[in-house]
């Protein structure tokens, strides 16, 4: 077998405004945001943060996935279905995204890993080429929505593309996890992480 090229792929904290060209983050936002729907006597907000669109009827889903380490050696798209995925639990978990290139295939060179914690959801414009979930613990759970719901044309010709990293391209991606920046945190010589900045526990 030849060997594959490892190309490691930093994972990010996923922010509203980096995952942008990918998709909606699903979270709170603020009193002024332009999503805020409506807020009746300030005591529940609502803010509508993306439409769903499917070519059939989409189903309510919960979705598990055990751990399955760091290497990703395919991605995949949805042409004509956003993709929504909402943690359940306090599990975080990984994923791949990847805009089109134009050609039907997926702008390796624009892939990007985030990172989804507790609470926290996206939903995917449609056709962006996308592999999860990678879970940091034993197992994450995610609320999921989606059309493909008969098992035997769901990951074949049920509105779905693959790519094979390995196959086709020769490579697969590692999920980095790199060393947080920013004051306080001292490196050790190796390039883990040997202290961080000074915490203040509400509880002992």
């Amino acid at each position: 077998m030849t060997e594959l090229e490892v190309r490691r792929l930093p994972v990010e904290t996923v922010e509203r405004s980096t995952f942008e060209p990918y998709g909606a983050l699903i979270a709170p936002e603020t009193v002024d945001s332009p999503n805020l729907n409506r807020a009746p006597g300030n005591l529940g907000f609502l803010w509508v943060q993306k439409e769903l669109e499917f070519p059939k009827r989409a189903y309510m889903c919960s979705l598990r996935y055990y751990y399955r380490g760091n290497r990703c050696e395919f991605l995949q798209k949805h042409p004509a279905s956003t993709i929504t995925l909402i943690t359940l639990g306090i599990t975080p978990s990984a994923f791949v995204a990847a805009p089109d290139d134009g050609g039907g295939r997926p702008d390796l060179d624009e892939a990007r890993a985030f990172l989804l914690t507790g609470g926290v959801g996206v939903v995917l414009h449609r056709g962006i080429w996308v592999r999860y979930a990678f879970p940091l613990g034993l197992y994450a759970d995610f609320a999921y929505v989606t059309q493909r719901v008969d098992p035997a044309t769901a990951n074949t010709s049920d509105d779905v593309v693959r790519c094979n990293l390995d196959t086709e391209f020769g490579f697969v991606y590692d999920l980095e996890f790199a060393v947080p920046e920013g004051d306080g945190f001292e490196i050790a010589p190796s390039g883990a992480l040997k202290a961080g900045p000074g915490r203040n526990p509400p509880w002992q």
